[in-house]
């Protein structure tokens, strides 16, 4: 099957009936038969045997009920997903730009789809590094076909100004609540995507708009906007974009569409208060 992920194809090599379990994935299919009005990101595909690794990982990150290790080498990247509720462990190798991506993954029911779930995050962030996008860990709302992202630590507040947005804001829907994709554009605009990964709030919207503003969001208690000069938005952008990290090749990329995203999208520190006003001042800053 193909998925459209912030306009570009991904190729997964599984059965159909993996969409049942992955709802996050149904909005994505990619049903149209002229492929050359989406260029191909990358591969992925399932049932190879590959071969446990001898040595140790470059990188070992525990997440939210998974352990994750990644082994960098001069020809292919490695990672291996264990899962904290199941016994076995999903391998993952990969060609240094990530466009084929060779798993050991096989159909066992709706457990084992989660584990593939995270292997198409994985593929998309570290492939479309090299394509001017990015995975970025934020909630995003669209409103008069413009779009901004509020951008910050767990806990600060993103998603909460996100719902102020959607209770007195007219005309605003959430684009997504924790990995909306950004993308610089060939006429040197950065854009602005829905993807399969919205945390815990089901929102999968496979649509994209401008991105007219950032907002860095901090606990305060005043509400108060403070414009933010390019090198500073490019360190708290980096701070937040999703990706594992230590891969130079990758990382280049990333960096480059941040300098990017920086210096082209205006951008705020937003101290604010989570109340109606904080949203009709972030609303004034992206519609001025």
């Amino acid at each position: 099957m193909k998925l459209q992920i912030a306009g570009w194809l991904v190729e997964v090599d599984c059965p159909d009936e993996v969409v049942a379990h992955l709802p996050n994935w149904q909005p994505f299919l990619w049903l149209g038969a002229d492929a050359s009005v989406a260029s191909t990101l990358c591969r992925v595909e399932t049932g190879h045997v590959l071969q446990p690794e001898a040595v140790e990982p470059t990188l070992t990150n525990e997440l939210e009920g998974r352990t994750l290790y990644l082994w960098l080498r001069p020809d292919c990247c490695i990672v291996r997903l264990m899962l904290h509720d199941e016994d076995y462990c999903y391998t993952l190798r990969a060609n240094r730009d990530w466009s084929r991506v060779l798993t050991d993954w096989r159909y066992a029911g709706e457990a084992s789809c989660r584990a593939l779930d995270d292997f198409l995050m994985i593929a998309f962030i570290y492939s479309s590094a090299f394509r001017q996008t990015i995975l970025m860990h934020a909630s995003s709302v669209v409103c008069r076909n413009a779009g901004c992202a509020f951008i910050g630590a767990s806990g600060v507040g993103k998603s909460t100004h996100s719902r102020l947005w959607l209770e007195h804001i007219p005309g605003t829907r959430l684009l997504n609540d924790d990995q909306p994709v950004f993308r610089l554009m060939p006429d040197g605009s950065v854009w602005v995507y829905g993807s399969p990964w919205s945390g815990k709030t089901l929102c999968y919207r496979n649509e994209g708009v401008m991105l007219k503003a950032l907002f860095f969001m901090q606990q305060a208690k005043e509400n108060q906007a403070i414009r933010l000069d390019g090198i500073e938005v490019f360190y708290r952008l980096l701070e937040s974009v999703s990706a594992i990290g230590r891969d130079a090749r990758s990382f280049a990329g990333i960096s480059e569409t941040l300098a990017h995203v920086a210096g082209a999208v205006p951008a705020y520190l937003l101290r604010n208060l989570p109340e109606k006003e904080a949203a009709l001042l972030s609303f004034g800053l992206m519609k001025g």
